[in-house]
């Protein structure tokens, strides 16, 4: 089975991830997403959900795709997710393992544990999150050069919906219907989360 994973700190996982992931199902040959939401990001500490509740919602967001699933693989990791070692711990249960991350990581991803690592060794699947697609495809490129890396670009729109906008509006006792699964806005309205 081909495999990609979704990592990321989904606080909270919204409408925009769910599209993503669904255009990576359509236009690869990815026969599974596998979501896997960080337990202690190594760059991110404030304002994040307990890891038990950001994967409470990615599971409700995800429950009725077949072709979905979720890992809690970092979250029962000691110390910090570092892409490298979640990656290959899939490698060994799953026959390809592919990596999704938006375009704005893939100009950052050198700076990551590893990088040339997962760039020589695992496929990645870029979602845009710019608009300028000639600089994207310039970089992907220059990772095949050096690295021989294989990088698929999908063609999409871009989703300008983020996690951060959806707690500032919670913070403002605004709505962020549509922005989430039905049930994730019902399961933060019942937990209190992201008053603070």
């Amino acid at each position: 089975m081909k495999v990609a994973i979704f990592g990321g700190t989904f606080n909270p996982i919204h409408i925009g991830h769910l599209i993503m992931a669904q255009y990576v199902k359509n236009f690869t040959d990815v026969d599974r997403i596998i979501f896997v939401p960080n337990g202690t990001p190594p760059h991110k500490n404030s304002e994040i959900a307990l890891p038990q509740h950001r994967f409470e919602m990615v599971r409700l967001s995800i429950e009725d795709n077949p072709d979905f699933e979720v890992s809690d693989f970092e979250i029962k990791k000691e110390g910090p997710s570092f892409t490298i070692n979640t990656l290959e711990y899939f490698s060994i249960l799953y026959e390809k393992v592919y990596f999704i991350i938006g375009s704005d990581n893939l100009f950052e991803i050198k700076k990551w544990y590893k990088a040339e690592q997962i760039l020589k060794k695992f496929p990645i699947i870029v979602l845009p999150r710019e608009r300028e697609r000639d600089l994207i495809r310039k970089q992907i490129e220059k990772f095949f050069c050096i690295y021989n890396a294989e990088i698929i670009l999908i063609d999409m729109p871009i989703i300008d919906i983020s996690s951060t906008e959806i707690r500032r509006l919670i913070k403002e006792n605004r709505s962020i219907r549509y922005m989430v699964h039905p049930k994730v806005e019902e399961y933060i309205i019942r937990k209190g989360l992201y008053k603070e």
